[in-house]
């Protein structure tokens, strides 16, 4: 097998899953760089595609469709500076100007995946004028749709629908009922992130409608799957559920279980925006398993809305008293905002400050369980060490409450810690008072203003102030009173029953369910300084807490979407500005370098003619599938790899058909479409043939004409003479 037959099943697993991958004996590659590909193949296979042998391929490689797949790959596995290089490489040495269009246009995907839409933008309208000028409007038509997705990416909308309708009316002049189906689903898109939904709708459906009619199955799937975000954010959650599930079959019908991972993931944030929490767990850990880590933005989305889904399902088990769910939950959500936060293109402090208060909360509900004191200890200390490490990357406005909910938990510390110095009585008034003296910090900038804050504090300083008098012999009866009315006032639930412990402890009479050792111990200020320390920390926690938000970024990994679930709104941005560059350099490299000697360039001249008739042109240079008819013989017909929008709902590349990741082939795949790797290795190895040949043909045309001219110019001088 042909090492780019084998590149290209690697290009084609992003898509249809690794299953076809299995079927590929490491043994039967064959290449120049067999072994580097094969080591490729392990690395997908083994679910991550290996940075490092992906530098030694782009290398090592020196055809020009062999480069342009490498490219194709690592531009899907993330590594948008080796696609660079090898789109680079393959350019310096394509003569056809055709092919140099196709490439200009990869590069332009390259750079708009890395966010730099002004060179995206430039590197569009050169593939554009290429295609314009050697005559072939449909390619035309199909990079005037990635101008129009960088400039919707840019937030400039006018412009944006205007290369759209272009695209549009370019493909209506074809009689291309694809490509028109196409543009008009990237219009539904464009209108759906301008927040208008009722056009949105109306694109859509009438994309779908087309896409049903040419029977192309999948691409009316991610059309469903859009729909059924527009309809969610419509409040239609009928239409929206029976778009997903139908998007979701259909993928799976089709065995593509990374696209039906995606759905699965818009699946889940569907749920999650309704409130079925248990539905919408299910979705995204089932999402998450199909969805590689390299496929932004949909994998941090599936991930950022699964940990919200803990979030607000461990709060749930924590209300059910059920101790042990609820822990893990939180624990398992802090991890996911963690992975998000060490995301190297994710620079959001705030998913730092959501990881800490989940792990401190998965240590805080534990102690709603009354553990010993020893192991409350623990855990409080616990609780503090997550939130101190957050106070850096919380929001400003909720830095002083995280402070502030601190101290409230070194008192409660000190208050558990008590009992274990029971040996060492002494001891114990001190220990009340430093509790109190934390508690009293924790909550003196919330009482500023009136409130339940300002009546809790006040009931603090009273009961400091009955423990001076303890400390000075003094009555302490008028002081533990004065704090009993402030707890009635903070109409605190549960602080009436506390406030009456209080009353009963100023009285100098022992009375029924107060022992002396209670009254020794300071039992009663314990009490309440312990019920006061839950009350504040349960209130500032709901003020900072972000566990159950959901966090959504764009393809260029802006963040799109951000707010508590059911309530998310989505971020507005400004139209970029554009810079127009005036000339986009080409790397001219010398390949000669990569050849140790004469003797392996002839060599390899050798394999190359020994394998002419096994080896392929990429079918998305062709840009058609390997399952289309035959495809045209002149390379003047060859159409360029497109993005056109994918069907969209919160995370996609400015691709049609695939959202989540770039996905630039263009598949028009029939109901029953399906192919091994022996049948799509035969098929393609027939095209490259086919287009070799055209070449020999062409040049032989070109000759034959100019020697006819040459002799036509004879004969007139001739016959001048």
């Amino acid at each position: 097998m042909d090492q780019l037959v084998v590149l290209h099943e690697i290009f084609e697993s992003f898509s249809r899953g690794t299953g076809a991958l299995h079927d590929i004996e490491p043994r039967a590659v064959e290449g120049r760089c067999a072994s580097l590909v094969v080591k490729l193949l392990r690395s997908c296979l083994d679910g991550d595609i290996d940075e490092e042998t992906c530098r030694e391929l782009s290398e090592c490689l020196s055809n020009i469709y062999e480069l342009k797949r490498l490219g194709d790959i690592c531009r899907r596995a993330g590594m948008p500076e080796i696609a660079m290089k090898c789109y680079s490489k393959a350019l310096s040495q394509a003569q056809e100007p055709h092919v140099r269009s196709v490439l200009m246009n990869n590069m332009g995907q390259v750079h708009a995946l890395k966010g730099d839409l002004s060179k995206a933008i430039v590197y569009y309208k050169k593939a554009l004028e290429g295609f314009e000028y050697a005559g072939d409007p449909s390619s035309a038509a199909h990079v005037m749709g990635n101008l129009a997705s960088a400039y919707r990416r840019a937030y400039q909308w006018d412009r944006a629908v205007e290369c759209y309708f272009k695209g549009l009316k370019g493909f209506e002049k074809l009689n291309d009922s694809f490509g028109v189906a196409q543009m008009t689903g990237s219009l539904g898109r464009v209108y759906a992130e301008m927040g208008e939904r009722e056009l949105a709708v109306l694109y859509y459906e009438k994309s779908l409608r087309m896409f049903e009619n040419l029977g192309d199955r999948r691409s009316a799937a991610w059309l469903l799957s859009r729909l059924g975000r527009v309809y969610a954010e419509m409040g239609r959650w009928d239409d929206s559920k029976r778009c997903f599930e139908r998007s979701l079959s259909i993928f799976e019908d089709l065995g593509q279980s990374q696209n039906a991972g995606i759905v699965l993931s818009n699946l889940g944030r569907f749920y999650l925006e309704k409130g079925d929490t248990d539905s919408a767990r299910d979705a995204l850990e089932r999402a998450l398993k199909s969805v590689r880590k390299e496929m932004l933005p949909v994998y941090p989305n599936t991930v950022a809305a699964l940990a919200a889904t803990y979030s607000l399902l461990a709060r749930r088990y924590a209300d059910e008293e059920n101790v042990k769910q609820s822990s893990q939950l939180y624990s398992r959500a802090s991890d996911c905002f963690s992975e998000l936060a060490l995301h190297p293109k994710i620079l959001l402090s705030e998913l730092k400050a959501a990881a800490g208060q989940a792990r401190s909360l998965s240590y805080l509900v534990k102690l709603r369980a009354d553990p010993r004191d020893d192991e409350a200890v623990a855990l409080c200390e616990r609780a503090i060490s997550a939130l101190e490490s957050t106070i850096a990357s919380t929001a400003s406005k909720d830095r002083e409450r995280v402070a502030s909910l601190v101290r409230c938990l070194q008192g409660m510390k000190e208050l558990w810690s008590i009992d274990l110095y029971a040996t060492e009585p002494w001891r114990i008034l001190s220990m009340v008072s430093v509790a109190t003296e934390y508690l009293m910090g924790g909550i003196r900038e919330l009482a500023m203003s009136p409130g339940s804050y300002k009546e809790m504090y006040e009931a603090l300083v009273a009961i400091n102030g009955a423990l001076d008098d303890e400390r000075q012999r003094r009555d302490s009866s008028a002081n533990l009173r004065r704090a009993a009315e402030h707890l009635r006032a903070s109409q605190v639930d549960g602080f009436e029953k506390i406030a009456e412990t209080l009353e009963i402890a100023g009285r100098s009479e022992l009375v029924q369910g107060i022992s002396p050792s209670d009254i020794l111990n300071y039992g009663a200020h314990r009490k309440a300084l312990m019920s006061i320390g839950w009350a504040a920390a349960q209130s500032l926690l709901s003020e900072i807490d972000r566990t159950g938000w959901i966090y959504a970024w764009d393809e260029s990994m802006n963040l799109s979407e951000m707010g508590p679930a059911g309530r998310t709104e989505r971020i507005r941005r400004k139209a970029e500005s554009i810079a127009e560059i005036k000339e986009v350099p080409v790397v001219e490299m010398d390949f000669a370098e990569n050849r140790s000697s004469k003797a392996d360039v002839q060599r390899e001249s050798a394999e190359e003619r020994a394998v002419v008739s096994k080896s392929i042109v990429p079918a998305q240079t062709m840009l058609v599938s390997t399952v289309a008819p035959s495809l045209p013989a002149h390379p003047e017909t060859i159409r360029p790899e497109i993005t056109l929008e994918s069907p969209y709902v919160i995370e996609s590349f400015a691709d049609y058909e695939h959202e989540g990741a770039s996905y630039d082939e263009l598949q028009r795949e029939s109901a029953d479409a399906s192919i091994d790797t022996g049948r799509s290795e035969s098929a393609i190895g027939t095209k490259r043939g086919n287009l070799r040949d055209s070449l020999a043909v062409r040049i032989l045309v070109g000759l034959i004409a100019l020697a006819g001219t040459a002799y036509a110019i004879m004969h007139v001088i001739l016959g001048v003479l």
